[in-house]
């Protein structure tokens, strides 16, 4: 596995004088995404529905605000647009659920998928978007989907059709509101390892050898990976980027299942993959 060295100067800081909003921003790559906006000097709204983690984060780093509920709730949403946010994470997301064929997936799980994976962003961003029009200042709506976005996977269906809308989302968004300043892009991760998917106890310790050919650059990742990204895209390092998907998977994408072999040869047909 190839390891690349976090950096977290904050020499000159990106952030400073702004005010963020992180959606599930208690745990995983939410909380890794809140401390280093905090670190780079913003103001950052937590908004989970983890209250206990959500208060013991919060507690820890200075300037930052906890609001504990559900993203995809009109009245959490409003709440967090009166912070006046210049940048907005729409971090939430449901993934772990038993691998189901669509036509024996239950129809009630339907909304529940679509509430944390989509209605969210939409009512999220919706909260605050006449805000960041009106103060003129511009601004960045940060989307973080997944690689399922951008292939099909089995089993899976009804996820990775509302992943896939928020691709499209924050395509047909970023072309509207451009001549706002407000740019919206998407980071699509893979690979990480979250509190949501913990490798360390879903691969059998038999089968943790096999981490360097998941990915070009290895794996699990962590949420530190896709912190930085994320922090890029609602920075000024950014301005001209809108429209846009920043896929965090160490190469797994890229791959489009292709692995490499011990010998360095590579396959897509592996025999155990």
């Amino acid at each position: 596995m190839t390891t690349v060295p976090a950096s977290s100067s904050t020499s000159h800081p990106l952030l400073s004088g702004r005010t963020a909003i992180v959606t599930g921003g208690a745990n995983g790559i939410g909380a890794a995404v809140v401390r280093l906006f905090a670190e780079h000097g913003a103001g950052v709204v937590l908004v989970d529905t983890d209250r206990g983690a959500a208060e013991r984060l919060a507690a820890r780093i200075p300037g930052v605000v906890p609001i504990v509920g559900d993203a995809a709730d009109p009245a959490v949403a409003t709440e967090a647009a009166s912070h006046a946010p210049d940048v907005l994470v729409n971090n939430v997301g449901d993934f772990l659920r038993p691998s189901t064929p669509f036509a024996e997936a239950d129809e009630s799980e339907w909304e529940a998928l679509a509430r944390a994976n989509l209605d969210h962003a939409l009512r999220m961003t919706r909260a605050v978007l006449p805000g960041m029009i009106d103060r003129g200042r511009g601004g960045s709506v940060v989307n973080v989907t997944t690689v399922e976005a951008h292939r099909g996977i089995p089993g899976h269906v009804v996820y990775g059709t509302y992943k896939a809308g928020l691709r499209h989302f924050t395509r047909s968004l970023a072309v509207e509101v451009g001549r706002h300043g407000i740019r919206v892009n998407a980071i699509a991760p893979d690979l990480i390892a979250t509190p949501q998917v913990p490798y360390e106890r879903l691969v059998p310790e038999a089968d943790r050898h096999r981490w360097p050919g998941w990915a070009p650059l290895g794996g699990p990742g962590r949420p530190e990976d896709v912190a930085g990204p994320a922090l890029f895209l609602a920075s000024d390092l950014s301005r001209y980027v809108t429209g846009s998907t920043v896929h965090v998977d160490g190469g797994s994408y890229a791959a489009g299942g292709w692995f490499q072999r011990a010998d360095g040869s590579w396959t897509n047909r592996p025999l155990a993959p």
